[in-house]
């Protein structure tokens, strides 16, 4: 009789949340979920990212790409400074900050490239460089990869912190870029951890998407096309 009215029950949960009225938590494991994302991470060797950083100073938006196969790494940082920011941000020295900044670096080939827009206004020695150039600071996607490989991380997904630390709740389907997926929340005890929404591909087990009450990233897993190394143009000095 038991088992007759857990079926029923189970039965009655399916049906009610296949017209998106519900959601059947019990039917949800969220170790077993993220156990079984963090599978596919071990076997994912490139992706995109989305960051999308809010904050009281400056807003800042991120366009990451990562490829292991050809050890290569790409990032778009463009940076907004709010009036606030830009009234606490200057210096005696250069005066105001930008409103506007923008900043690229490259790892392909072994070598690290970059350039950006000045950080100042009217800055007296100007540190903007809108060509290539080379950089002493790797951007080596190496340590990222290795983690990838082995389970740890992919990208803004921590399976350690959530797999050992993590009280997981799941709270519904979700779609993200046209791709359809389990949203779970994640708490932590340690005051180190904040909370975590991660929401995990129904038919591929990968992150989508990662919100934190500081960030939101959006990931992508189509290939797309690297950049070759640099033409680096020698940077005219200033008279």
């Amino acid at each position: 009789m038991r088992l007759n009215m857990v079926r029923r029950s189970s039965v009655a949960c399916v049906l009610a949340c296949a017209s998106f009225l519900c959601s059947c938590n019990f039917m949800h494991d969220g170790r077993k979920a993220f156990q079984a994302s963090q599978k596919e991470a071990m076997h994912t060797k490139h992706f995109t990212v989305e960051l999308d950083e809010p904050a009281r100073m400056m807003h800042v938006k991120r366009s990451q790409v990562l490829d292991c196969d050809a050890r290569y790494f790409y990032e778009h940082e463009a940076l907004d400074r709010t009036p606030e920011g830009i009234e606490t941000g200057g210096s005696l020295s250069q005066g105001r900050p930008s409103a506007h900044q923008e900043s690229d670096t490259l790892f392909v080939s072994g070598k690290t490239y970059g350039k950006n827009t000045s950080s100042w206004e009217n800055a007296s020695a100007d540190n903007s460089y809108p060509d290539w150039h080379p950089l002493s600071a790797s951007r080596a996607p190496g340590a990222e990869c290795a983690a990838m490989s082995i389970g740890k991380s992919l990208g803004y997904v921590d399976y350690g912190a959530i797999l050992e630390e993590g009280h997981i709740e799941y709270l519904g389907t979700q779609r993200v870029n046209g791709h359809r997926c389990l949203e779970y929340d994640v708490k932590f005890a340690s005051q180190v951890l904040k909370e975590t929404k991660v929401c995990l591909g129904s038919s591929d087990d990968l992150p989508y998407r990662v919100m934190r009450e500081d960030y939101t990233a959006t990931y992508g897993y189509e290939p797309v096309a690297l950049l070759p190394v640099p033409e680096q143009t020698p940077r005219q000095s200033t008279p």
